[in-house]
This record gives C-alpha cells, structure tokens and sequence, in this order.
C-alpha cells in the first residue's frame, strides 16, 4: 500500500510539471501553480521516503522491496537527487523570476524527471519474492 501510495503521488507530480508546462505561455499562474503543487507534493513524498529508510527501520519494513540489483537502485538514486536539485533550482529561477535560465533548464529537467520517474515505477515491488 505504501509502495502504491508512492508511486501514485509521484504520478499527480509529473503530470503536474507537465500541466504546469502546457500552460507555460498560456497562462502564467496556472502555470506556476500547477509546478508550485508539483514541486510540494515531490518534495513531502521524497522527504517520507528518506524517514522511512533512514529512521523508521528502512523501506522493506514499509513493504517496498527491490525488484533489480543494488547497483540499478544506485543509479536510480543518483539521478533522482540530480532530479531533485534541479527541480529545486526551478522554482527558484521560476519564483525569482530568472526567465533565460529557467526556460532553458526545462529542456533538461523534464525528461530528466521522466525517466527518474519511470525507472521509480519498475525498480521497486510491494511484495518481497
């Protein structure tokens, strides 16, 4: 359940990023809104996977197993905190209002955020065999 409950928040925050980048030119509040919830909702998932695995006995007594080596987990890993730090330096850009910079990390980010998530969806399973 909790694995599910993960992967479903991580589903509302990319198709957040990606609502929030439709509306880029369109209509610049629904735009920062919609990444502003993206960026929330990342960060609380995020933050929740860290307490589990560092102070509350670790991901498997969550039910969150690996389904691949160590080594792909690593990798997956890497990349999320890269993902992470750029989503940050986003919504400062965005907030800050540094336009130049902001659209072009977007080139980046985004299937960057992609692929993070959707290496999320198939490395780890709910059940232990």
């Amino acid at each position: 359940m909790t694995l599910f409950l993960i992967n479903s928040l991580m589903t509302v925050t990319v198709l957040c990023f990606y609502f929030g980048y439709f509306f880029r030119k369109r209509n610049n509040a629904i735009h920062r809104f919609s990444n502003l919830v993206g960026v929330t909702l990342n960060l609380c998932t995020a933050i929740f996977i860290l307490i589990a695995k560092y102070l509350l006995g670790g991901v498997m007594s969550f039910d969150i197993y690996p389904n691949v080596d160590r080594l792909f987990i690593d990798i997956h890993r890497f990349f999320a905190a890269i993902a992470l730090l750029m989503m940050l330096f986003m919504a400062y850009t965005g907030l800050s209002r540094k336009r130049h910079l902001h659209e072009k990390m977007h080139y980046v980010f985004l299937p960057l955020y992609t692929l993070v998530y959707l290496s999320g969806l198939f490395l780890f399973k709910s059940h232990p065999n």
